[in-house]
């Protein structure tokens, strides 16, 4: 029981503090604390269920067997995004650039205000690819927590200036947003055969990275032709899936989940899918 407890402690420990530290990297303590109480009431609920129920099977070789496992897939992303909150996110850093070239002082736009330009979004390719990781531990034959990361390659599209105060004329923008997700997923399996459909609810963080470039031309020294700005915050998952099991240690898994970031995120949602192998220790 003792060694149990210690394994599925560490299991804990990485699940909650792992995303922490890695957000806390990129942008500050307030997600990091979140993921912590996250991330640790999944594991610690997980350490209970095993601690309490270990008597039941200690032999257990099935599919719904306790342990380790790990996995990789490709990814697939259907972006469902708000136009207001594409915007949104990179209207401060085109707000600067714009009065960089036009020889207006550069003054910060207060909170709440729209600022000296306004913008629009054109187009979004709402496609994009990536791939996902996950380790995890099976504590009951219906429950499992796992750290989840996924990596999206750019979601593609165009700003428009849509008014300017000036006699110029409106300024054109390549945009790109490439996403990171650091998730703790709490999963509950329907059935425990070689066929085990399940669902799957997490919370973690989101950092958008989101890249801006003007394409109309005519720039000037002190403009900057391509902008990068990089935003996390907290973010929800829920999903389904199935794994089928070819033989007792190598899984095909099968999931579909949706992504709800917040913050500055707000409105950021994206459907993902993907297929790959698990490994059960």
């Amino acid at each position: 029981m003792l060694k149990k407890a210690a394994v599925i402690g560490f299991t804990g420990l990485a699940l909650g503090v792992s995303p922490a530290a890695a957000d806390a990297l990129s942008n500050g303590s307030t997600v990091a604390l979140t993921m912590v109480a996250g991330g640790g009431l999944m594991s610690v609920g997980c350490m209970a269920i095993a601690l309490l129920t270990e008597d039941e099977d200690e032999e257990e070789a099935g599919y719904d067997r306790r342990g380790f496992y790990a996995g990789l897939s490709p990814s697939y992303a259907r972006e469902n995004f708000s136009d207001s909150s594409v915007v949104n996110l990179v209207d401060g850093e085109l707000q600067e650039n714009l009065q960089l070239l036009r020889g207006t002082p550069v003054q910060p736009s207060p909170p709440g205000d729209p600022g000296l330009y306004t913008f629009s979004l054109d187009d979004v390719d709402s496609d994009s690819f990536g791939g996902t990781g996950r380790v995890g531990y099976r504590c009951h034959p219906y429950i499992s927590a796992e750290l989840q990361f996924e990596a999206l390659d750019k979601f593609e599209g165009t700003i428009m200036e849509t008014d300017t105060p000036f006699n110029d004329s409106p300024r054109n923008f390549d945009l790109e947003l490439e996403s990171l997700v650091l998730t703790t997923n709490a999963k509950g399996y329907l059935l425990t055969g070689r066929y085990q459909p399940f669902v799957l609810l997490g919370v973690g963080f989101m950092r958008m990275e989101s890249k801006t470039r003007d394409f109309s031309g005519g720039t000037i020294p002190g403009f900057a032709a391509q902008q990068s700005e990089r935003t996390a915050e907290f973010a929800a998952r829920y999903g389904a899936g199935l794994d089928f099991y070819l033989t007792d240690n190598v899984v095909v898994s099968a999931e579909g989940s949706y992504l709800m970031p917040t913050g500055k995120l707000d409105g950021l949602d994206y459907y993902q899918f993907s297929v790959g192998l698990l490994y059960r220790f």
